[in-house]
């Protein structure tokens, strides 16, 4: 998608710039409070890209969004005002994010399951993660009770599917096979 080109390229040079800078965790904690604006109020993206509203207008809000944080976001959020990419602003602070983990081989992982994944499983499938893939993982725990049972493990495009849902189609598909 064009905007995800967009959304990396202008997050890059933050990241960069970030680095270089030695502030990368006063830039990340500043776009956290940016994101949490954006998901608390969801017609804010839409007021920022709207053509209708004047740009000027455009201008205060991002201005008063980055109050109080780093010059780094600051200037970051004048920059992409002025090339009229605010469309890009509520999707910075997960790529800035995901930039952070890639530098510290960390990945997510989405397990899913029936019932939430106590502290010992999740400690033990961090670790049994770690010894296969390598790297460190951040558990994100779904519930799903159409699985029936077990468990999935997605890390980007690798799925592990030991759910009893999926072995119950696979015994369907040998059963409907003769």
């Amino acid at each position: 998608m064009k905007n995800d080109i967009i959304i990396h390229k202008y997050t890059r040079a933050l990241f960069e710039t970030a680095d270089e800078n030695g502030v990368l965790d006063e830039v990340q904690k500043g776009l956290q409070r940016i994101d949490s604006t954006f998901k608390s109020l969801p017609e804010l993206e839409d007021y920022l890209t709207s053509p209708q509203i004047d740009w000027k207008l455009k201008s205060e809000i991002v201005e008063n969004l980055s109050k109080g944080l780093s010059v780094y976001i600051v200037n970051f959020m004048k920059v992409v005002l002025e090339k009229e990419r605010q469309v890009i602003l509520p999707y910075v602070a997960a790529e800035f994010q995901r930039m952070l983990d890639l530098r510290a081989k960390r990945s997510k992982a989405v397990v899913t399951t029936v019932v939430p994944v106590s502290e010992n499983v999740r400690t033990q499938l961090q670790n049994k993660l770690q010894e296969i893939f390598g790297g460190e993982f951040i558990l994100e725990n779904n519930l799903d009770p159409d699985i029936i049972g077990g468990i999935k493990v997605r890390m980007g495009y690798t799925v592990i599917d030991g759910t009893i849902k999926r072995q119950l189609e696979e015994l369907s598909r040998l059963l409907a096979k003769g």
